[in-house]
This record gives C-alpha cells, structure tokens and sequence, in this order.
C-alpha cells in the first residue's frame, strides 16, 4: 500500500484534461449563465426558471442511467472510462458554443428560442455527462493506494476548481469591458468568448484521456442491468447522505443574485470607472468572498488531519464558518463602504470551503472501496454520475430559486439606461439583500443534518483497506464483509 503507481507526466497531463474541462464548465456552471439567460438571451424571468427546473430534472434521468451503462460496459481492451475521455471533447465543445448561439431576441419568436435552447442543452448535456462521470471515475481507478489517491483527488480538485473559479469570477467582467470598449452586441461577445473558453477547453480536456485505470473490474462481477446498479446505490449510505446534504445546500441561491444587486442597487462608477458595470462588480465580490477558499484547497490534507482525519468533520466545519460570518455580513449591510467589510467578512466565512470538493471526492472514492467490499463490485460509474448529476441539479434548483425569487419580485430586465438605480420594484429592493446574504446560511444549518448520521470512521476505512488489499492478493480477510462470507470464506476453511 506504500507504494505509489502514478507517474508525474500521466499527473500533469491528467490535471491539464481537468482544467479543459473546466474551462467549459465556467460558462454553464456559474452564475453567469442564468444572467446570460436573462439579460443577453432575454428570456423572460419565470420561463428561465421553467427550464431550468426542467434542464435539471433531466439531468436527474440521464445521468444514472449514463453512470450505469459505464459501469456494466467493459471496452475489448479491458478498459472502462478512459476511452470516453478519449472521444467526448469534441461533441462537448461545439454544443458548448450552440448553446450560446442567441439567433434571435424578439418575443414573437420565444417558442422557437426556447425549443432550440433545449435542444442544444440535452445535447451538450448527455455529452458532457459521459466525460465527467469517466474523468471523476477514472480517479478511484488510477491507483490501489488510498493516500496517493487522495492526494491526487486533492490536486485534482485543486487545479479543476480553481480554473472554474477563476474563469467563472473573471469572464463576466472581461466579457462587460469588451462589450463596452468595442460596442459589439452582447450576444456576439458572448458567442466569442463561447468559442474561445467552450471548445477550446474541450479540445485540452482531452488530454485526460491519459490516466491509466490501475484496478480493473472482472467482467463477471459487473453489474447486469440499470436495476441493479440502481439497487447498489441506495445500499451506499455514505453516497446517500453526503449527495442529500449537496441537495439540500441548493438552497443557498443567493449567490446567482450577485450581479442583480450590483446592477439595480450600487450606483454605478462604484470602482471608479464606468467601463466596469454589474458583471464586473460581482467579479470583485467572488474574488473577495472566493479567493480565501480556494487557497485553502492546498491545505485540505492538513484541515482533515485538524479534524480527526475525518472529511465529515472537515464539511461539517465549513458549514458551521459559513454560518457564523455570513450572518454578521448580513448585519453589516451594503450601503456605502459599508459593502467592502461585509465582503471581507463573506470571505472569511470561505476560509475552509475550498477542501469541500476535495472532502466529497474522497469520500465517493471511499464509498466505492466500501462497496466492493461489501458486494464484490465496483461502482465508480453509477457513484459519479451520482455526483455529476446533483452538481447539475443542484445548480438547477439554485438558479431556478435564484430567477422564481426574481419573478416574485416582479423583477424586469433593463437592457440598457443611464441609471438603474430606482428601476425595480420596492419589494426587489427590500429582498435582494437578504436573500444573497442569508440563503446560503439557511442551506447550511440544513446542510449539516445528513452528516451527522454518516458512519464511516478510520477505523472502518482501515479494516475496509485491509481486506480489499488481502482480497486482491488472494488472501483471507477479517471476515466481516458479508461478500466474503457469502462468495470466499469457504476457500478458505
């Protein structure tokens, strides 16, 4: 178990893939894109939340069902995800720029958009759903070493996440200063920037398709049909839980009302220029509330070991920060400079977060180690599409809360004015503020709940080790794994 089985070119390659990949998700993933949807696609508020609710609930079928395929489909080679790593790039990266090719704006023609809308983002969908699972997959597959697993579940993490931070925090503003400096529409700026960041990042994600899948599945114990991959997943109660708590932290929405505030409720030349609108503002404000996080990602190893050499407590930790100093932000307020404390105090509140894509990670790995050894099968592909598909949903719930919360205020774009200040309703200019600042403490308290009912300590991860390693060396085990008792104890009587 001390040795390690991944070399640094594969590593660096691998990370490469990922920052590709994520690339194109820092267009659909953020915030960004319900604001594209908004306000550059102008479809009317209520229909954004419609379909977005709607884009979601597919997720929730297409998913599962793509993470079943992948685990009870074997390549000739012997191989389970790299090949899809392989060939997925291409379809990701020009769907990516359909989905924003905006032909139109005229609301005569809103039930064409929104049928093409939806066929573009099914497609691209299904699309980028195959590589996902495959490159999140493939991370408990590279090695049989848990700790240089985790360590590279940490880069991983670190380097896909800070990309996606990165470019869904600075990509709005670039996008607003070139729109202003070259008086080009939005819609084409934006189908630019689509071209450039889609499928040019999907053409680097490729470069995933290097990893090396070290542990390999006996085609014999694979799992035989959709039924029963689906009857493996709800015997996984870390998976349950920990995906029920993301679930659940959907609630949080306010974050995709960022740019609202800034837009309808700062005056404009806040920073000094007037090149630098709304989208700009809220680049500051992620910066600001954002960047403590990410740094921390580099120190999530050190975080678990603080808390017991257990992620549970790592995520619970985070929740418990972001609590405490969202609310004081709240009572700082917005007016005037006030804003830049209450910033500053949102990103304290960050401080751990950036270890809770690293601490969940881990924990599937984990799940799937425990359900080898408990069923004799491996379940990398039905555990991160599990993954990949709350993610989705996720951002679905929190961006359709994000534009009903909207549509209740009777929120109506102002696709440009001199000042926007005083151009929404009272009710939007009561709420907003509350409701960016204290959803995502609501979605915490709540959060924290599934995890207190996960049991899976170190000492249950140490004997799952163990008799996964003996396994696999054709040794007996602890006998405490009911596949063992069932499938192996009488070999060895």
């Amino acid at each position: 178990m001390e040795q390690n089985y991944i070399p640094k070119k594969e590593k660096i390659n691998f990370y490469a893939g990922l920052a590709g990949q994520n690339m194109v998700y820092s267009l659909v993933g953020a915030s960004f894109f319900t604001y594209f949807m908004t306000d550059i696609a102008l479809f009317p508020a209520i229909v954004v939340s419609v379909l977005l609710v709607l884009m979601k609930v597919w997720d929730g079928v297409n998913d599962p069902i793509v993470g079943s395929y992948i685990d009870k489909h074997t390549f000739k080679n012997g191989e389970k995800m790299r090949p899809f790593l392989k060939y997925t790039p291409l379809p990701v990266g020009v769907f990516t720029v359909l989905l924003f090719f905006v032909f139109s704006t005229k609301g005569s023609l809103l039930w064409l958009r929104v049928a093409y809308f939806v066929i573009m983002y099914i497609c691209w969908d299904l699309s980028y759903t195959v590589q996902d699972v495959s490159i999140w997959g493939i991370t408990a597959m590279v090695t049989p070493n848990t700790d240089e697993r985790d360590k590279f579940v940490q880069w991983a993490r670190t380097i896909g996440s800070s990309v996606y931070g990165a470019l869904s925090t600075v990509i709005p503003m670039v996008l607003e200063i070139v729109v202003n400096k070259t008086g080009q529409s939005w819609q084409f700026i934006t189908l630019v920037f689509a071209i450039i960041f889609g499928l040019g990042g999907a053409m680097l994600s490729k470069r995933a398709d290097c990893a090396n899948e070290r542990i390999r599945v006996v085609t014999e114990t694979q799992q035989e049909s959709l039924l029963e991959s689906f009857s493996l997943l709800f015997k996984n109660k870390i998976l349950l839980l920990v995906t029920l708590a993301n679930l659940i932290g959907a609630l949080g929405f306010g974050s995709n009302l960022v740019t609202y505030l800034f837009k309808y409720e700062i005056p404009e030349g806040f920073l000094g220029s007037n090149a630098i609108g709304a989208l700009g503002l809220s680049t500051v404000f992620y910066i600001i509330t954002g960047l403590p996080g990410s740094i921390s990602m580099l120190f999530a190893d050190k975080l678990k070991k603080l808390c017991g050499n257990n992620y549970i407590n790592v995520l619970i930790l985070i929740q418990v920060f972001n609590i405490v100093f969202r609310t004081i932000a709240f009572f700082i307020g917005y007016e005037g400079n006030r804003l830049w404390f209450a910033m500053v105090v949102m990103g304290i509140a960050s401080l751990p977060s950036g270890a809770n894509s690293i601490a969940q990670t881990s924990l599937f790995c984990d799940s799937i180690d425990y359900m080898e050894w408990k069923t004799g099968k491996r379940t990398e592909g039905i555990t991160f599409s599990m993954q990949t598909s709350f993610t989705k949903i996720s951002s679905g719930i929190t961006a359709g809360l994000a534009s009903l919360s909207l549509s209740l205020l009777h929120y109506n774009a102002v696709e440009s004015a001199d000042v926007y200040i005083g151009t929404q309703t009272a009710a939007f200019d009561k709420w907003i503020w509350p409701l960016v600042v204290l959803t995502p403490v609501i979605a915490s308290v709540l959060y924290i709940i599934p995890l207190l009912f996960v049991r899976y300590g170190n000492k249950e991860k140490e004997k799952v080790e163990n008799d996964l390693q003996a396994r696999r060396e054709g040794k007996p085990e602890s006998g405490d794994s009911p596949y063992y008792k069932k499938e192996l104890a009488e070999k060895f009587k």
